[in-house]
C-alpha cells in the first residue's frame, strides 16, 4: 500500500473528513487530495502534523514504506 493511501485509511480510521484536516494542516483540501491519491506527497512538517492527527508513530508508519530512519550521526561515526 502506497503512502498516500495508509494516510488515508489513517484518516478514516479516526472518522475525520478530508475538509477538517486539511484545515488543521492548513492546505487545501485538493491538496489533501492529492496527497492521498499518491499525485503528491506530503512534506516533512505536514506528515508529523498527521502523526499527530492520526496518533500514528511515524517511524512505524514510515518503516512499512520501507523508509527507515536513524539517529544521525550514525554510532559509527562517533566510534571510528
Amino acid at each position: 500500500m502506497e503512502l498516500g493511501s495508509r494516510l488515508k485509511k489513517a484518516r478514516e480510521v479516526k472518522r475525520l473528513s478530508q475538509y477538517d484536516v486539511a484545515h488543521i494542516l492548513g492546505v487545501s483540501q485538493k491538496t489533501l487530495s492529492n496527497i492521498e491519491s499518491g499525485k503528491s506527497i506530503p512534506n516533512i512538517f505536514q506528515l508529523a502534523k498527521m502523526g499527530e492527527i492520526y496518533e500514528l508513530d511515524l517511524l512505524d508508519f514510515l518503516a512499512k514504506e520501507g523508509i527507515v530512519l536513524t539517529k544521525y550521526p550514525p554510532p559509527s561515526f562517533l566510534n571510528p
